[in-house]
């Protein structure tokens, strides 16, 4: 219901500012998920862009521009600033509350997006026009032309003049890259031309451009794929340029933290886990920057946020998670105690029974002694590993909470256990290891600093903890996977390989992460999937877990599902 009435004032917030009641443009969820801040003013900006400015003309423009080759996500990005300097101005001035919520969205971007914006180019070029737009401050002098380029779009009467721009500023923070300074994605876009003049081109031309070409440039970020609902991916794969990769291993060490391997296993390690698809990537294992770093800075900050905030959602769900925790520990307790309880049978040997003597000489009865036998009292160790990249952001507090839920409850009922993040960045995927399967119940706290950010090569990421797993005592093995059923991994350091490399993502990726999971179940190592996503991702999930997965609708009812199938697993 909440839901609806929102819908409903965004709708009406559109055509208000549109002054056209015809105008219909799909309301994207992830800015309510964000702020209604954040969702109101980008409303508003697109009601202004139809009032002001030319929209068809300008929709061509983005069609053309992507068909002849310019990078969706970095189009967007740029588009989404030009169009606000070119309307905010004006909207303002026409209606004076507009400018305090611009504010208010504004803040809220930088508040939410924080570790977004130290990803790529385009994202430090957004979060540098905010801090432009809302304290005047330059952050970084060699962008100051560029900002003052978008900034100068306020007195803009024509979309051409937006278009104009928006190439002007694509060429030089995409394309040229301001790797000398920053760190730059670069990919071959030879033969690009301005998508501005091809905009006057004819209109059997035009229909060469299918639908699917469309993009909403209000939505903040369009990724190159489509959440495993495309049989056939059409992702560009975005390749880091040579300084970048050069400088990727410095830069995951400040961001993630250092690596807990020592160099020769790291290499023993990445040569025996990278290969096939995954050649030319690589895994850094870390405790995290909050563990190892020497020095504080503006990622450990961040993460010291993340998890106060993580820790507040556990707080004021304390009781709801404590009865999880019981419930789940409780459930594991006598499943383990069934294994090593004793069973009296009978048998053709063993101690005798007196009152079965009587069989002797009058029946074929051989069965006269009593046997005790154990259960099978082998031992459990279990890998909890959860998706953390940037599709997680949304629900990072949700997913930390479950994580916690269970590696408190397997720490209760003593079965030793790992629990470990994982995303992909550029050539790396990390592992990020919250706490150990030595480590007593207080490292379980460690989940809290749990966050979404970067990509997901699924695939390489269980195949490595596998490896781990496979090396533990424990006879019997089970690794649980929380993720989103959407691998997703299209930025790839420079590769040695001339062919080109298909994109990790859409089905590509949901079969690569599934063959994993059969060769673990192969190897005798059960896997559970629990399922933390959206609704149109299950189908990915079922083909990567079969039916071993676990969809939780409702957190209440967590510890009855989780424990079922790890039930399952301990009594069978």
């Amino acid at each position: 219901m909440k839901e609806n009435m929102m819908e409903n004032r965004l709708q009406n917030l559109l055509w208000t500012v549109s002054e056209d009641y015809n105008c219909d443009v799909k309301i994207n969820p992830a800015d309510l998920q964000k702020s209604a801040e954040i969702a109101f003013y980008n409303m508003v900006l697109q009601g202004a862009f139809q009032k002001y400015f030319d929209a068809d003309f300008f929709e061509t423009y983005i069609k053309k521009k992507i068909q002849y080759g310019a990078e969706p996500s970095v189009l967007t990005l740029i588009s989404k600033l030009c169009i606000d300097s070119a309307v905010s101005l004006k909207i303002c001035a026409e209606r004076k509350g507009i400018e305090n919520i611009r504010r208010k969205a504004f803040r809220e971007t930088l508040k939410k997006d924080a570790f977004r914006f130290s990803h790529t180019d385009w994202d430090y070029l957004e979060y540098c026009y905010l801090e432009f737009q809302l304290y005047q401050k330059t952050i970084n002098p060699k962008l100051h032309p560029l900002l003052l380029k978008i900034a100068a779009l306020s007195h803009a009467s024509s979309v051409k003049d937006v278009c104009k721009c928006i190439d002007e500023v694509y060429h030089t923070s995409y394309e040229k890259g301001f790797a000398e300074y920053f760190k730059g994605i670069s990919r071959d876009t030879s033969g690009l031309k301005s998508a501005a003049e091809e905009s006057d081109e004819t209109e059997e031309q035009d229909n060469l451009i299918s639908d699917e070409d469309t993009v909403n440039i209000f939505s903040g970020h369009v990724d190159a794929q489509d959440n495993g609902k495309q049989d056939k991916s059409n992702a560009r794969l975005l390749t880091l340029d040579k300084q970048s990769s050069e400088h990727l291993e410095k830069y995951i060490e400040l961001n993630y933290g250092k690596s807990i391997l020592p160099p020769n296993e790291k290499s023993r390690l990445q040569k025996q886990m990278c290969t096939g698809i995954h050649e030319d990537c690589k895994l850094h294992i870390t405790k995290g920057v909050l563990h190892n770093q020497a020095v504080s800075n503006a990622k450990t900050d961040y993460v010291k946020r993340i998890k106060e905030e993580n820790l507040h959602v556990y707080k004021k769900n304390f009781l709801l998670t404590r009865q999880n925790i019981l419930s789940l520990s409780n459930l594991l307790k006598r499943a383990l105690l069934t294994r090593t309880e004793r069973e009296l049978c009978t048998s053709e040997y063993g101690t005798i029974c007196p009152e079965k003597l009587w069989n002797l000489g009058r029946t074929d009865n051989s069965m006269l002694f009593k046997r005790e036998l154990l259960q099978d009292n082998s031992d459990f160790v279990v890998e909890v590993l959860i998706d953390a990249s940037g599709s997680q952001q949304r629900r990072q507090s949700l997913v930390a909470l479950q994580g916690f839920i269970i590696s408190r409850a397997l720490s209760l009922a003593q079965i030793p256990h790992r629990v470990t993040g994982f995303c992909t960045f550029g050539s790396y995927t990390i592992l990020n290891e919250y706490r150990d399967y030595l480590d007593n119940s207080d490292a379980d706290e460690n989940i809290f600093e749990f966050y979404g950010s970067a990509n997901n090569r699924d695939g390489l990421a269980i195949r490595a903890v596998a490896d781990s797993l496979d090396k533990q005592p424990q006879e019997n093995k089970i690794l649980i996977v929380l993720s989103d059923g959407n691998p997703n991994d299209i930025i790839a350091a420079n590769s040695r390989q001339k062919t080109e490399k298909q994109p990790y993502c859409l089905d590509f990726a949901v079969k690569d992460t599934a063959t994993e999971i059969r060769r673990l179940r192969n190897r005798k190592i059960s896997v559970l999937g629990v399922f933390a996503g959206e609704e149109e991702d299950l189908q990915a999930e079922k083909k990567i877990f079969g039916k071993d997965f676990a969809y939780i609708h409702d957190i209440s009812n967590f510890a009855n599902i989780v424990g079922h199938y790890l039930k399952k697993q301990i009594t069978d």
